[in-house]
């Protein structure tokens, strides 16, 4: 039996606990459910615990993940999500593949880094 995601609110953004999964359906899944309630609870910020996460899964199974969690509405979401340092790969793949996508998404190995980058103010464009 798969585990559940555990939402707790913060002021300015909502905090996501994910079980461990190895599916990328179940993964994508996640994603979802995640993006309806930071819709449904008004929050643009998420900071995703990824810890339970021991190793980094195959790089086929970031990209898939990655292209598919894409597709969801989350153009206003700003993720961040902190892992272990063995289950993530030092050239960043799965956060190219959402980047590139034009998901403003970045992975962390501390907390503490994770939650000053949620809360940096969005860069100005100089337009106008």
């Amino acid at each position: 039996m798969k585990a559940d995601l555990e939402f707790e609110e913060h002021d300015g953004y909502l905090s996501v606990r994910i079980p461990f999964c190895d599916s990328v359906d179940q993964a994508y899944a996640y994603a979802k459910s995640i993006v309806q309630e930071c819709a449904a609870r008004k929050f643009s910020k998420v900071l995703l615990d990824a810890l339970s996460t021991p190793k980094a899964p195959p790089i086929m199974y970031l990209y898939e993940l990655g292209v598919r969690c894409a597709t969801l509405p989350v153009g206003h979401l700003k993720v961040a999500c902190v892992v272990r340092p063995e289950a993530t790969y030092p050239d960043r793949f799965f956060e190219n593949v959402l980047q590139n996508r034009g998901v403003n998404y970045q992975w962390f190995l501390d907390a503490e880094q994770a939650l000053q980058w949620l809360n940096e103010p969005a860069p100005q464009s100089g337009l106008g």
